[in-house]
């Protein structure tokens, strides 16, 4: 008996997968599709045999983790390959449909004003076009009215329908605008308060060719790379995505507009992450040694990891009031003993400095909680036998706390550097990469990292964000920082002696 219910479940789940899927490809997202899919295939294995019940546990989990570990990362590397922008974000299908639906107005077409009036969820227009009444539903050719005198008053009723006063005009003004009264071609659409007009398909799509005519012009527009274009060069909007092969990255790779201001940013990106992992350990380390002995040492503790749980933006937020130029206190305390201050927002050096020693604060409560915890695994004997030996505080550090220290925090340490390189929120939402760079193809500033440049190129930009070829930047940042990973992990002492 209990097999039934198990069969019937498995049926169930395959029918809405099978049915989601299916409308992924109708759509034209056959990569997702094709995810969902495999996670329908798996799940439904998994259930129907009873030599996979090991695997039923670990479904749901390997199915998110396909779907949103594995297929953003697919999916990226996809798009790099696309047109995909602020013009081209659909799929053929749902552009062929959006450019459909575009109608016009025709010149000399029936336009006049017009009377609202309800029967149930239905509604009835009422057109005065110069005096000749007629009347118009969903569906049917508009009627003239009999017997009606010119200027006359509209009537209370017709056939039904009673008038709608003019606050339920307003009321169901968005309802009205989306009925398409009349029978096409000729639609009739409320235009405004006071008007309506006949409006006609601007376009005729031909299946067989994949070209839409103009209906006013004449003009035949086919697909060219995702739009459909005209032979006089006219263009419609919006477009589709289209693969594109290698032109994203032809096109960052073979332009010095892209490659010398972002070589500066790559420069400035593994600078700020070397400084800030390097600045953040040496302090986290230090405060762990000074403070492992003192008499109040847990009050002190609870002190200093007091940057650590509280929320990154609120202390970012903080540190902005802290150096603002104008009014900030460290500002004008600066100003008062020296006569000045670093432009924290305008200097390129200035700004620097302060995200390295904002992302300092920020982290040395990460590696103090690690190192104090670490320095506990290093045996008293070696510290004994180093004051026997009269080493000094420098020496000891340098010869058994550190080589100690870093076999077990060294992974850590790469993770924080592959953290930092990435580092967006504390670079957006302290000065958004700012100051701003000149003479550069797209915005960037001095303060950018790869991570936020991606950003501000593919949706903070002025211009139609251009998410292939961000794609593609990001494409190329990660095998950058995986190589960087791969030789940093490959050459560090501590992960030789683990292997």
């Amino acid at each position: 008996m209990k097999t039934i219910p198990r069969i019937a479940g498995i049926a169930v789940f395959c029918f809405l997968g099978c049915f989601f899927m299916f409308r992924l490809f109708r759509d034209g997202f056959f990569s997702l599709g094709l995810f969902v899919g495999a996670a329908v295939c798996f799940v439904t294995v998994a259930l129907a045999r009873k030599s996979l019940t090991p695997w039923r546990w670990l479904a749901a989990s390997l199915v998110m983790a396909l779907l949103f570990t594995v297929y953003p990362i697919f999916y990226t590397v996809y798009l790099s390959f696309t047109n995909m922008s602020g013009g081209h974000l659909l799929t053929r299908s749902q552009a062929v449909r959006r450019l459909s639906q575009e109608m016009y107005s025709p010149e000399g077409g029936f336009s006049g004003a017009w009377t609202a009036y309800r029967k149930g969820g239905g509604f009835l227009l009422l057109l005065d076009r110069d005096g000749e009444l007629s009347t118009v539903t969903p569906g049917r050719l508009p009627t003239p009215v009999a017997g009606t005198l010119p200027g006359a008053a509209p009537p209370e009723e017709i056939d039904g329908y009673v008038k709608m006063t003019r606050a339920e005009t307003l009321q169901s003004l968005q309802a009205l605008g989306n009925v398409q009264f009349g029978k096409p071609p000729e639609l009739i659409k409320i235009i405004s308060l006071t008007e309506v007009a006949v409006r006609l398909p601007a376009y005729r799509y031909d299946d067989k060719a994949d070209a839409f005519t103009d209906n006013r012009s004449g003009e035949v527009f086919l697909p060219r790379r995702g739009t459909y274009t005209s032979a006089s060069g006219r263009t419609l909007s919006p477009g589709f995505m289209v693969g594109i092969g290698w032109d994203n990255y032809a096109r960052f790779l073979g332009n010095s507009g892209y490659l010398k201001p972002v070589f500066q940013i790559f420069i400035w990106n593994i600078a700020f992450s070397l400084l800030s992992v390097l600045a953040s350990f040496a302090l986290g380390l230090l405060i762990a040694l000074l403070f492992e002995d003192l008499k109040y040492k847990r009050l002190i503790r609870s002190l200093l990891i007091i940057p650590y749980p509280i929320p990154v933006l609120v202390s970012i937020m903080v540190w902005r009031a802290l150096l603002n130029e104008n009014m900030g206190l460290v500002t004008t305390v600066l100003s008062g003993l020296f006569g000045f201050s670093p432009r924290f927002f305008t200097n390129v050096a200035a700004t620097r400095l302060a995200l390295i020693i904002i992302n300092v604060y920020l982290s040395y409560p990460y590696f103090y909680v690690l190192a104090s915890g670490a320095l506990k695994s290093i045996p008293g004997d070696l510290f004994e036998a180093a004051a026997i030996d009269g080493a000094s505080p420098f020496t000891v550090v340098r010869k058994i706390v550190l080589p100690l220290v870093m076999r077990i925090l060294a992974p850590l340490v790469i993770a924080s550097f592959c953290f930092n390189f990435n580092n967006f929120t504390l670079v957006w939402g302290f000065n958004a990469g700012l100051p701003a760079m000149a003479d550069t193809a797209v915005p960037m500033g001095y303060t950018d990292l790869l991570i936020s440049f991606i950003y501000r190129l593919g949706f903070s930009s002025s211009n139609a964000a251009d998410y292939g070829f961000s794609a593609a930047i990001t494409v190329l940042l990660f095998i950058l920082v995986a190589l960087m990973v791969f030789f940093q992990t490959l050459n560090t002492k501590a992960m030789k002696e683990t292997r």
